[in-house]
């Protein structure tokens, strides 16, 4: 079993990995890019990129996007304002969304924005006192918002960590748990094989593939987690 100074001291390097991934694809999917953006992922993705070998979505997409950065100077105008309208007319409009980044569009027949998903999303967040900043102009279901909520709550669960609280990591990280399962993993794999399909550049291609593989290794990592911290949990109880 294991001890819950042993807990805190064997999950911390994967919170962390998972904390940098988050804000990785939170950044992507929230906003338009910008040229920070570009330059500081640029300089990421040209070295070992976390769980490129267990999987191969995050293996893909990596390659991909390497290979449009080496092709392409992403801070020159003209690239700059290809991949700034690829993401407009991708997630945007003012045409029709070929990747509608919402997840009520995706969950019910008539794919209408603020609808019963919209709500218990807004539930999740209200839990953690989670306010979006652009709350009273953007659905809460929105893919960079769920993100952003699924990236502050890792930011919490290092805290706990930091603190040795190990019953309010365990909360936090039953709540991530869930709201993968219960949202991001209902919808975005849906919406990651249309922007794979759909956008002009590969840049947007390897991304999605990154997203989707990404999510995937959290189902997997947040069981292994719970399984950590409970068998701390019990360990604690009889000493």
């Amino acid at each position: 079993m294991h001890k819950p100074e042993d807990v805190f001291a064997s999950i911390c390097p994967l919170l962390e990995v998972r904390l940098f991934l988050y804000d990785i694809v939170r950044c992507t999917f929230m906003h338009e890019p910008t040229k920070a953006y570009l330059d500081n992922l640029q300089k990421t993705v040209t070295v070992e990129f976390p769980f490129q070998q267990e999987s191969e979505y995050i293996d893909e997409g990596v390659k991909q996007v390497t290979a449009f950065m080496a092709k392409h100077d992403v801070l020159s105008e003209c690239v700059f304002d290809s991949l700034h309208w690829d993401y407009t007319r991708l997630f945007i409009g003012p045409y029709e969304l070929p990747a509608p980044p919402w997840e009520s569009v995706y969950c019910n027949e008539e794919r209408l924005l603020f609808q019963k998903e919209t709500r218990e999303v807004r539930k999740a967040y209200l839990k953690y006192a989670f306010l979006p900043v652009e709350f009273d102009s953007e659905a809460d279901d929105h893919l960079g918002l769920e993100l952003d909520f699924m990236f502050r709550l890792n930011s919490l669960a290092i805290e706990a960590v930091e603190q040795k609280n190990l019953k309010v990591l365990k909360q936090i990280l039953a709540d991530q748990k869930l709201f993968l399962e219960d949202h991001l993993m209902k919808w975005v794999p849906a919406l990651c094989n249309d922007i794979i399909k759909s956008a002009h550049t590969e840049f947007y291609q390897g991304m999605a593939k990154i997203l989707h593989g990404f999510l995937i290794l959290e189902l997997k990592a947040m069981a292994e987690l719970l399984g950590i911290v409970h068998c701390g949990e019990e360990n604690n109880e009889f000493n």
